[in-house]
């Protein structure tokens, strides 16, 4: 990974954080909790930033990775693959989740994929021109 595709991805992992936290917590926490399943203490009362940061930072490397192999250098561009990238891992985690496990519902799974494509769309927005820097 060189030291462009380095700092893309550390700039989508902060806009996956930031955005993840406005959109899953601020404006959608409450059908979130509407919707999960039968599991009880599945979710934490508090959250533990530093497993979530990890994450986004993977989530971030990721994205960066994938939008690099397809040569995306603009904002459109980042923003169309991260939205499809975004939507297909929630239809693959949240469906494969809703198949064996009781964490949430078939609605909850549904707005994932929508939310995911919006998110991980403004990060391949910020990707693709953090790529696309200096050519």
């Amino acid at each position: 990974m060189n030291t462009k595709c380095l700092v893309a991805s550390v700039a989508g992992a902060i806009v996956l954080f930031v955005g993840g936290y406005v959109l899953y917590e601020l404006l959608l926490g409450g059908l979130m909790e509407a919707n999960m399943g039968s599991a009880t203490g599945a979710m934490k009362d508090a959250p533990n930033f530093l497993w979530i940061a990890v994450g986004q930072l993977a989530s971030g490397g990721v994205l960066a990775t994938v939008l690099g192999w397809k040569g995306t250098t603009d904002v459109a561009g980042g923003a169309k693959a991260g939205a499809q990238l975004g939507a297909l891992i929630a239809v693959a985690a949240g469906f494969m989740m809703l198949g064996t496990m009781n964490v949430s519902t078939l609605t909850w799974a549904i707005v994932d994929v929508v939310v995911s494509a919006v998110l991980w769309g403004a990060a391949g927005a910020v990707v693709g021109m953090m790529l696309g820097r200096g050519d």
